[in-house]
């Protein structure tokens, strides 16, 4: 199903960035997705291999792909529902499908699904679901793209899972964080000025976390963070060499043999309308290098 984006109209704060250093940066496309993967929302990495699935309405599928975007296997969970699939991340034995889409921000049913990974593969597997909940939030009315409740990024670290904010309000990313397998009641942790809609995170193991998103024009971006101690500071933003591309995945690969890492990406089909113009995108794996 393809999706329809309205220009989102906006005011960029007038504070600067930190310029991008991105000397021995490399991205490129590396295929067109497979047609039942059109809304590929959350991506990570098991054994070389890339774990992704669809978002809202779809069916509770994960799907594993190589690095040159085949199908290598899938599994279509019993007892699951997928109501709006966002983010997936992984901690040393469970990966953590985070159903916690929110564009309307009428939600009351957020969870993070925690699957065991000797599971994964499994059609029928035991049930462990965190349900999670904004404190500041204690009205829903429905308010489509214009709230501050919603978000399509998680990420592990040392058993503790961070959630970043898609605010369509104030175009910056709160961070959160609760214990994994634990219900939570979410208090800001730290907010980024992201400039932008954030969907997805990916954590190098050490110290550095890539968020991506995009802006109003569907300008794909990356933002640096430099994580320590619980804590993340904004390094750099930089904006990604392709247009019209809803980005909305990313995975840290590992690092090659001069030590650059690796990172994939994923953006959804698309379908960008623009008055009576019409433009239509399929969905896309892409491979970065970053120093």
């Amino acid at each position: 199903m393809y999706k329809y984006l309205i220009p989102l109209l906006f005011i960029m704060g007038c504070s600067s960035l930190p310029k991008p250093n991105l000397s021995n940066f490399h991205f490129e496309k590396i295929a067109t997705l497979p047609g039942v993967i059109n809304e590929s929302s959350g991506l990570i990495v098991i054994d070389g291999q890339l774990i992704t699935h669809n978002d809202s309405g779809a069916m509770p599928l994960l799907y594993q792909i190589d690095t040159i975007g085949t199908i290598t296997d899938y599994v279509n969970y019993n007892y699951l529902y997928n109501k709006d699939w966002e983010s997936i991340a992984q901690s040393k034995n469970a990966i953590h499908i985070a159903d916690i889409g929110n564009n309307n921000g009428n939600r009351t049913d957020l969870k993070i699904y925690n699957i065991i990974k000797d599971g994964v593969w499994q059609e029928e597997i035991d049930l462990d679901v965190s349900t999670i909940s904004y404190e500041t939030q204690t009205e829903f009315p429905i308010k489509p793209q214009n709230h501050s409740y919603d978000a399509e990024a998680i990420i592990v670290i040392d058993e503790v899972i961070y959630l970043f904010s898609k605010d369509w309000i104030n175009f910056s990313t709160s961070i959160y964080s609760f214990p994994i397998y634990n219900d939570a009641v979410l208090n800001n942790h730290q907010t980024i000025n992201s400039k932008g809609l954030i969907t997805d995170a990916a954590f190098n193991g050490e110290k550095r976390v890539l968020l991506c998103g995009y802006n109003q024009s569907l300008q794909a971006f990356i933002v640096e963070l430099e994580f320590n101690d619980g804590n993340f500071k904004l390094i750099q933003k930089a904006d990604l060499p392709i247009e019209g591309a809803q980005i909305e995945a990313i995975a840290y690969y590992g690092k090659d043999n001069i030590g650059k890492e690796i990172y994939y990406l994923t953006s959804e089909a698309v379908n960008i309308k623009l008055g009576e113009d019409e433009a239509k995108t399929e969905g896309e794996l892409y491979k970065m290098t970053w120093n």
